[in-house]
């Protein structure tokens, strides 16, 4: 155990606290005044993701890696239930009751993945059409599968590790030219044959929020207001009048960074800003014992950067709004349980090039 806590990031894991702590802070000051309260349970969320982090730290990184497949199998098989017979809550059916919570499986999808992905970028030098085909299979069951939920947020965020295997390895020039067509095609199609008026509506408004200001720009507008009106040092925990008077929808999930820069101001928005890039920094420069180890912790950690990013260019109107949350800081238990189990493989493999294996 002392050899554990030796080698153990420890100011990586106060950042990740911090987080998730802001969240908490945020979450309640979001949703205090609605008739049910989410901070007690994302308190609770976090516990259990604080417990699983624990017995994911101590186990071996290679049996994840050997079970990652076998993973991913069982979880498509219950998205597919869902899609047959599962019931619709909020809209979609991304949801299964566990007692007293209910799981989004879509969130732990993307940890299976990410480490069969890792597993097969590790044994492929150049990407040909057989490992694109075999690479754009996995991700695009789950994609379909989630999108057809539907929850087009979460399928979108899967893309990211397409994203990270076209940075990090060589690929042919053909496939990435048919992949550029085969993006081009799917997205006319799902525009013209799949996407309903109002989610078209959702995703031209970012361009001009104010043409649809009392719609699907609604909420890119109180956004941008929310963090003007914060200034440099905000109005005050709890005084926010976007958020407190209920006119900023979705405050404590996507739209969560206003209340901040509303309530915290410029000041609180850097405070934010500085955790997220020291977290990034300290876990994308690691040495890894492995291949596998390697790609995994770029595409996970490529994951939360993706969705980082998008969240923030959301919230300031500068890409459309598609339901994608802050991690670690918005209300979600399975989002923030599903990232503490990545992040516990990722701080595990950090103390691998320390110690031997256990």
């Amino acid at each position: 155990m002392k050899d554990f806590l030796k080698y153990f990031d420890k100011f990586a894991f106060i950042v990740l606290m911090l987080l998730s702590i802001t969240g908490i802070v945020l979450i309640y000051s979001a949703s205090h005044s609605l008739e049910q309260s989410h901070f007690l349970k994302q308190l609770l969320w976090l516990l259990v993701s604080l417990i699983a982090f624990v017995v994911v730290f101590r186990v071996k990184t290679e049996t994840f890696f050997n079970f990652s497949f076998a993973i991913y199998v069982v979880l498509v098989s219950i998205l597919v239930i869902q899609i047959v017979a599962g019931k619709f809550i909020s809209g979609t059916k991304s949801w299964i009751k566990m007692g007293f919570f209910y799981a989004q499986i879509s969130e732990f999808i993307k940890i299976p993945l990410a480490l069969y992905l890792a597993k097969i970028l590790a044994r492929t030098s150049i990407i040909g059409w057989r490992d694109f085909f075999r690479l754009s299979s996995l991700l695009g069951i789950p994609f379909l599968l989630i999108a057809l939920q539907p929850d087009l947020g979460t399928a979108f965020m899967l893309m990211s590790f397409l994203i990270v295997v076209f940075l990090l390895k060589r690929i042919k020039v053909v496939i990435i030219i048919f992949s550029l067509l085969v993006v081009a095609a799917v997205s006319f199609g799902t525009w013209t044959y799949v996407l309903k008026p109002y989610q078209r509506d959702r995703i031209i408004a970012f361009l001009d929020p104010e043409k649809y200001e009392k719609s699907t720009g609604y909420q890119i507008i109180q956004s941008k207001i929310a963090l003007g009106s914060g200034g440099l040092t905000g109005k005050g925990y709890l005084n926010g009048t976007q958020s407190q008077y209920k006119f900023l929808p979705t405050r404590h999930t996507d739209f969560i960074v206003p209340v901040l820069g509303e309530e915290f101001g410029f000041l609180g928005i850097t405070f934010l800003l500085l955790l997220f890039f020291i977290l990034f920094y300290r876990q994308f420069n690691l040495k890894t014992e492995s291949d596998e180890e390697f790609y995994f912790t770029y595409l996970f950690n490529g994951l939360i950067l993706f969705q980082f990013l998008i969240n923030i260019l959301m919230t300031i109107g500068l890409f459309p709004v598609m339901g994608i949350p802050l991690p670690f800081v918005s209300y979600g238990g399975s989002s923030l349980l599903a990232f503490f189990i990545g992040e516990a493989l990722i701080f595990r493999i950090k103390i691998n090039t320390f110690l031997n294996e256990f």
